[in-house]
């Protein structure tokens, strides 16, 4: 048999490792052992390195980072779901330690008593049964775009529009672009926005920009006379997550890498961090590149 080609490839995944590929591919592409390992995808330490080993010579993920070990999904993963997402492109090290937090934040969701919603067209179909106006739903061009949100629903049936805390970014700006996004949907009743943090640091932040007056004023602008704290939620994940150590394969961007380092050095600012990229392999074209836009 040819492992190479793709259907055949697919043909030796067992239904417990393509359940796990397509949900780390909807939460963001990016996972650790351990997450794989409270995933499902073995049940023994030994068992889910031996599997990851596997999928990893199968062309499925590819390690991106090391101590501890960080894995990514390749576009075999995009194909299996029949979605060009970018989870199997390059990102910043802020953006991939975002995603392993919104691992974090699923492992510990899915013990709520709520309906985790990751697949797109499932969200726009939820939402389209929640949301009197479908056109006021966020676009992207003449599309409805929620590839990055995470959806919840309660089973009161409220909707939570689910954001995670992006490293790196700051708390107003998140706040802000969110709620112009959403605020012509939200409701008193059906529609409440999460945020979801890795830190009491982030958590006090974000709390404090909730009675910023120019963010309550986008509520009224929509005709919502609530204070902005009941309509949002902050969650901080117990679990921490790990510093991305990028596995470094291409001599060109070692010596990029040691070029920033010592760029840095003579700025006196020891403490500064280079904004590193995880690339994939050199056959991709600057059209397969995303920053952190795109789908998830």
């Amino acid at each position: 048999m040819n492992i190479f080609r793709f259907r055949d490839r697919v043909g030796v995944l067992d239904e417990r490792s393509e359940r796990f590929l397509k949900t780390v591919a909807w939460l963001g592409g990016y996972f650790t052992p351990e997450q794989a390992q409270e995933l499902g995808i073995r049940n023994s330490v030994t068992r889910v390195h031996v599997q990851l080993k596997d999928l990893e010579s199968w062309g499925f993920i590819k390690p991106v980072g090391a101590y501890p070990a960080i894995y990514q999904v390749t576009k075999s993963v995009t194909r299996l779901l029949g979605a060009d997402l970018s989870a199997r492109r390059q990102h910043t090290l802020e953006t991939i330690r975002t995603r392993l937090l919104t691992v974090n934040f699923y492992l510990e969701a899915i013990r709520w008593p709520v309906e985790f919603v990751l697949d797109h067209k499932q969200k726009v179909s939820k939402l389209c049964q929640v949301v009197a106006e479908p056109a006021l739903l966020p676009y992207r061009g003449s599309k409805l775009y929620l590839w990055q949100d995470l959806v919840l629903q309660r089973r009161s049936g409220e909707v939570l529009f689910t954001i995670v805390d992006h490293f790196g970014r700051h708390p107003y700006r998140q706040l802000y672009r969110h709620l112009k996004r959403f605020a012509p949907i939200l409701g008193p009743d059906d529609l409440r926005l999460m945020i979801v943090v890795s830190s009491e640091h982030r958590e006090q932040q974000f709390r404090r920009k909730l009675h910023h007056a120019r963010l309550q004023r986008l509520l009224e602008q929509q005709g919502l006379d609530l204070p902005l704290r009941d309509m949002v939620t902050i969650y901080r994940v117990r679990r921490a997550v790990p510093v991305v150590r990028p596995i470094i394969t291409n001599r060109q961007q070692l010596r990029e890498l040691r070029a920033l380092r010592l760029a840095n050095r003579g700025t006196g600012n020891p403490q500064k961090q280079t904004r590193n990229v995880i690339h994939n392999n050199d056959t991709h074209t600057n059209a397969d590149i995303s920053g952190d836009e795109g789908g998830v």
